[in-house]
């Protein structure tokens, strides 16, 4: 079997392209969501995030579209990455692009955006469940233990609960976030563990953006669904530690961009803009001007980070550099 070049992006109409590129939809639908909030709280302008639900809903049926052509047309490259130990996690990404679709639609089609959030939910629990198995009964190695684990069962489900608890499914979203919260305190040690002892390689850096996602999406989920009856101490324990987290990952900035730019920078734009979410819902509880200065601190944070990236991916567009090299064709039976 032969094999296209390694400059060739594409094999047919269609380039190939894997999971992980779903992490453009989270990136400008958790903005897209920031600026909901910003218009809520600040009476800010609501083209801006509905425009960015826009092009993530877009930027899903985009992914969408190449991943099922990546099964069709070159089956063989996609179970190797459904088996793989670390790129498996990025499936998971999928039913999350689907509950932050249907978040998009929901002030437009409410009767659809559930049936979506149904569909993305009951995926998301689903995939979670047999990862979580096949992480107990598969051999592994400790350099397969990377943040890309938060993603199966932690973040996602995290993000799950939070869908919840905004669809009015308060029950189900405190069940969730009990799997999502508890997933991340069993396994947040294992991650750490690794990355003191073993290290990140500098092509999967941009891991460390889906280190941050657990905190930030924690604090958001919980403050959804608690509603008025959030308790203050709880949400500052939760606010202190992402910031904490993100104040780890600023001051690591250096060893982050040995990574060269590529599209894994995404995974960076979702924490920042949840984390942007998570200061807007608490700042008027709050009642605090350093809690008010961060939130606009946040919102312009996430804004440049999501332009700079989609700056970038433009360029590697341009550049015919953001496909990776696509495999041979499945062939024909």
């Amino acid at each position: 079997m032969t094999t296209l070049p390694n400059n060739s992006p594409s094999s047919g109409l269609l380039p190939v392209a894997p999971a992980s590129f779903f992490a453009m939809t989270l990136g400008l639908a958790e903005t897209g969501n920031a600026w909901r909030n910003a218009t809520d709280l600040w009476r800010l302008p609501p083209v801006v995030g509905e425009a960015l639900q826009g092009l993530a809903l877009l930027s899903f049926l985009w992914w969408g579209l190449l991943y099922a052509n990546k099964w069709i047309s070159h089956q063989p490259a996609a179970l190797a990455e459904f088996r793989d130990p670390v790129q498996s996690a990025f499936v998971a990404l999928i039913p999350e692009s689907i509950i932050l679709s249907a978040l998009a639609l929901r002030p437009y089609v409410p009767v659809l955006a559930v049936a979506i959030f149904a569909l993305g939910s009951a995926t998301n629990l689903a995939y979670g469940a047999y990862r979580l198995a096949q992480n107990w009964s598969r051999e592994r190695e400790p350099g397969h233990t990377t943040p890309s684990l938060y993603l199966t069962y932690i973040a996602s489900v995290l993000v799950n609960a939070l869908a919840a608890g905004l669809f009015g499914y308060t029950e189900l979203g405190w069940a969730l976030l009990g799997v999502g919260s508890l997933s991340w305190l069993v396994t947040d040690s294992v991650i750490t563990q690794q990355l003191f002892v073993g290290g990140l390689a500098a092509k999967t850096r941009n891991f460390m953006g889906i280190y941050m996602a657990p905190p930030v999406v924690a604090l958001v989920a919980y403050q959804v669904l608690a509603g008025r009856e959030a308790s203050l101490p709880l949400t500052y324990i939760l606010l202190g530690y992402a910031l904490f987290v993100t104040a780890g990952l600023t001051l690591a900035y250096r060893w982050l961009r040995e990574q060269a730019f590529a599209p894994g920078y995404w995974a960076y734009t979702f924490g920042v803009a949840t984390l942007a979410q998570g200061l807007m819902i608490f700042s008027p509880r709050a009642g605090s001007p350093v809690v008010d200065g961060l939130a606009a601190a946040a919102l312009v944070a996430t804004t440049l980070l999501t332009l700079a990236v989609a700056v970038g991916s433009i360029g590697l567009l341009v550049r015919r550099a953001y496909y990776p090299a696509a495999p041979a064709p499945s062939p024909a039976r």
